[in-house]
C-alpha cells in the first residue's frame, strides 16, 4: 500500500519528463501552420484557385470557335437503268465513292454586352471568393489563439497542480517526522496522505485533459494528432486599443462588411448581364470546304470535285420571349435591394459587435489587474502559513486552505490572461486588422 502511494506521487513528475526536451510550439509558428495546412483553409484556397481558372481568357468567350469535320462513303450496288429510248441495262458493282472536309471558324462579333458583363462578372466572383478565404483565414485564426490559449491554460493548471503536490510531499513528511518524534497525531498523517493522493488524482485528469487539447490543436494544425510538442504559456499583449479606432477601421475593413458590398455588386453586374439580352446578337463565320465523289457509269458524271472558302454573317434578334427576361430583371433588381438591405443591416450589427467587444475587453483588463493583486497576496499569505506551519502556530486545515487558496489564484490569473488576449484577438479581427 505504501509503495502504491508513492508511485501515486511520483506519477506526475514522471509523465512531464519528456515534455521538457519537445519543441516549444508558439504562437507565431502555429499560426504559420495553420495556413499552410490547416485542412479547412486548404479547401478555400483551391475554391479560389477555381475562380481564378474560370475568369481566365478561355473561359470568356471572347476567342474563335474552331472544329475539323470530315467524312467518307462508300456503296456496292446492283443498278437497274431505263433510258430515255426506252432501253435498258442492269449494272452489277455499281460502285460510289465520296469524300469531305472541312475546317470551319465561328466569332461572336456582338452580343450586345453580355459577354462583357460575364467576363466582369467573373472577375468579381474571383474577388469574392478571395474575400470569402480570407474570411475562413480569420475565423480559423482565431479559433487556433483558442485553442491554443486553452492549451496553455490546461498546461498552468496542471504545472500548478505539481507545485500542489510538491507541498502537499512536504507536509505529508513533517506529519510523519511529527509523529515519529511524538509532536504529531496519526490523524494529521493520514488527513496530509489524504489530500496528496487528491491532488495527484486532480494531476491525472488535468494532464489527461492537457493531452486531449494537445490533440484537438493538432488537428486544427493539419498535422498528425499525436505529434508531440510544448506548448508557450507568456502572452504578449498589443498597446491598449482605442474604441474609436477600432470601429473606424471596422466600417472599412471588417470581412463581414466587405463581403456584403461585394454582393451588392454581383447584384448589380447580374441586373446587366439580364439587360444585355435584348439587344441583337451578330456571328460570323468562315470554312474551308472539300468534297470529292466518284460515281458508277450510270451517272451523269463519272468524277466531281469541288473545293474552295465560305464566308458567313448573321443576326438574331430577340424580340420576345414570353417576359422571362423581364422578370429576370425585376427579380434581380430586388435580390440588389435585398443585399443593399443585408450590407446596412450588417454594418449596424458590426457597430454593435464592436461596442460589446470593447466592452468585454475593458472588462477583462480590469479582470486581469485585479487577479495579479490576487495571486501577489496569495502568494505572501502562502508563505506565511507555510512558516507558521512549519513552528506549529496554525493548523493542517489552515494550511491547507493557504495551497488552495494560491493554486486558485495562479489559476484565476492565468485564465484572465488568456481571456484578455483572446478578447483582444476578437476586436482586431472585428476592426479588419488582425493580421497586422
Amino acid at each position: 500500500m505504501k509503495k502504491n502511494k508513492i508511485l501515486v506521487v511520483l506519477l506526475g513528475m514522471f509523465i512531464v519528463s519528456p515534455v521538457v526536451s519537445q519543441d516549444l510550439l508558439r504562437i507565431d509558428e502555429a499560426i504559420k501552420i495553420t495556413v499552410e495546412k490547416n485542412y479547412d483553409v486548404r479547401i478555400g484556397k483551391n475554391n479560389t484557385n477555381i475562380s481564378n481558372i474560370e475568369r481566365g481568357l478561355l473561359n470568356k468567350g471572347y476567342l474563335p470557335k474552331v472544329s475539323v469535320s470530315g467524312g467518307v462513303n462508300y456503296a456496292d450496288e446492283t443498278q437497274n437503268v431505263t433510258f430515255a429510248d426506252g432501253t435498258s441495262t442492269k449494272v452489277n458493282n455499281a460502285i460510289t465513292e465520296s469524300y469531305n472536309a472541312s475546317l470551319t471558324a465561328e466569332y461572336t462579333i456582338f452580343d450586345g454586352l453580355e459577354r462583357k458583363f460575364n467576363a466582369k462578372r467573373n472577375d468579381e466572383n474571383f474577388n469574392l471568393k478571395k474575400i470569402e478565404e480570407r474570411q475562413l483565414i480569420e475565423n480559423t485564426i482565431v479559433s487556433l489563439y483558442d485553442t491554443y490559449y486553452n492549451v496553455a491554460y490546461q498546461k498552468q493548471i496542471t504545472d500548478n497542480l505539481l507545485l500542489n503536490i510538491e507541498n502537499s510531499k512536504d507536509r505529508l513528511e513533517r506529519a510523519k517526522r511529527k509523529l515519529k518524534y511524538g509532536q504529531g497525531t496519526k490523524l494529521d498523517e493520514l488527513n496530509a496522505q489524504v489530500d496528496l493522493n487528491n491532488d495527484s488524482i486532480s494531476y491525472e485528469s488535468a494532464y489527461k485533459d492537457y493531452k486531449n487539447l494537445k490533440r484537438n490543436l493538432n488537428l486544427l494544425l493539419g498535422r498528425d494528432v499525436n505529434q508531440e510538442y510544448n506548448i508557450d504559456t507568456t502572452v504578449v499583449f498589443s498597446e491598449k486599443l482605442n474604441e474609436d479606432q477600432i470601429l473606424e477601421s471596422a466600417m472599412s475593413n471588417n470581412v463581414r462588411s466587405i463581403l456584403n458590398q461585394q454582393n451588392v455588386l454581383l447584384s448589380e453586374l447580374e441586373i446587366k448581364i439580364n439587360k444585355a439580352k435584348f439587344l441583337p446578337k451578330v456571328n460570323g463565320s468562315a470554312s474551308y470546304n472539300w468534297n470529292e465523289s466518284k460515281n458508277p457509269v450510270t451517272s451523269f458524271a463519272l468524277n466531281n470535285e469541288s473545293y474552295g472558302v465560305n464566308l458567313g454573317l448573321s443576326l438574331s434578334w430577340n424580340l420576345f420571349d414570353g417576359g422571362k427576361n423581364r422578370t429576370k430583371i425585376r427579380t434581380s433588381k430586388i435580390t440588389k435591394q435585398n443585399r443593399e438591405i443585408e450590407l446596412y443591416k450588417a454594418q449596424e450589427e458590426l457597430k454593435t459587435e464592436v461596442y460589446n467587444a470593447y466592452e468585454d475587453y475593458s472588462n477583462k483588463q480590469f479582470v486581469l489587474k485585479a487577479e495579479d493583486k490576487n495571486i501577489i497576496t496569495s502568494e505572501l499569505s502562502f508563505n506565511k502559513t507555510q512558516k507558521q506551519f512549519t513552528l506549529g502556530q496554525v493548523s493542517a486545515i489552515e494550511f491547507r486552505q493557504a495551497q488552495i487558496n494560491l493554486f486558485n489564484a495562479r489559476n484565476n490569473y492565468a485564465k484572465a490572461k488568456y481571456d484578455l488576449k483572446i478578447a483582444e484577438i476578437n476586436l482586431l479581427q472585428l476592426a479588419g486588422i488582425l493580421f497586422e
